[in-house]
Formats: structure tokens, sequence, C-alpha cells
């Protein structure tokens, strides 16, 4: 396994470990110890978006964002597993249209955070990120697997 798909899988566990502190966040209500560590104003804050009634897909009525965390990043670790040992490397080209899915979720997210909320997560920028990381790692291995 080379370095490129050692990372994909670090960085999903990671998103793991992520996804599962911000669901204990929000279950908790931002109340439990350490968990004001993501409240860093009015405009960086976890609690502001939390409070925003836009915690859930579909919007008011579906499940708690935190909850497809908990599920995407787990799902890449997997199939990240899964390629690495069976077929000898992620494949890019699969993967890449997958986590495409995830990106076009941020935007979505991104849009809620800025244009509607007023607020920004940093716990959920974090996972943003995580997200691009390995779909930079997979257009990176598609593009040497042509």
């Amino acid at each position: 396994m080379d370095r490129l798909n050692k990372l994909f899988i670090i960085i999903a566990a990671v998103g793991i470990a992520d996804a599962v502190y911000h669901g204990y966040d929000e279950i908790t209500s931002y109340s439990a110890p350490g968990t004001n560590i993501c409240n860093i104003n009015n405009i960086f804050s976890c609690g502001t978006v939390f409070r925003s009634g836009y915690t859930t897909f579909p919007p008011h009525d579906g499940l708690s964002m935190w909850v497809y965390g908990v599920i995407w990043f787990p799902l890449m670790l997997g199939l990240g597993i899964w390629f690495a040992k069976d077929r000898g490397g992620i494949n890019g080209v699969l993967m890449l249209p997958i986590l495409m899915v995830g990106n076009i979720f941020t935007l979505y997210l991104w849009y809620l955070e800025l244009g509607v909320i007023h607020a920004i997560c940093p716990v959920c920028v974090s996972l943003y990120c995580l997200n691009y990381a390995m779909t930079a790692i997979a257009v990176v291995i598609a593009l040497r697997q042509d």
C-alpha cells in the first residue's frame, strides 16, 4: 500500500473521530465539559449553528447532520481499506464521483452557514476539509491510473 492510500485511510479515520465528537456536542447541546472549544465567538460558533434550526437534512424534519458524518467517514474508511487490501490500491476513478457527492453536500452546508445562519461551525468546516483532502487524494490516484 503506497503513501496516498495510507493517507486516505488515516484521513477517513480522523473524520470518524471528528464526526463522533461533533455528534457528542450536538447530543449534549454544547453543554458537556470540553464542548465550548468550538464556540470562539458569535461568527465562529458551533453552538450558534446548532441553535439555528438548520441542523437536520432535509431541513427542519430530517436526520441530524452529524449522523451523515458518522455514516460517511466509516464508509470512506471501509472503501479505502477494501480497495487497498483487495484491489491493490484505491481506485481514484471510482472514488472520485462518490467523494463528489460529499463535496456537493458541503456546498449546501457552506450556503447555510454563510448565507442563512451567518455563522461558521469550526468542527463542521474541519469535516468538510477532511472530505476535500480525500477528494484531492482520489484525484491524484486517478491521474496516476491513466
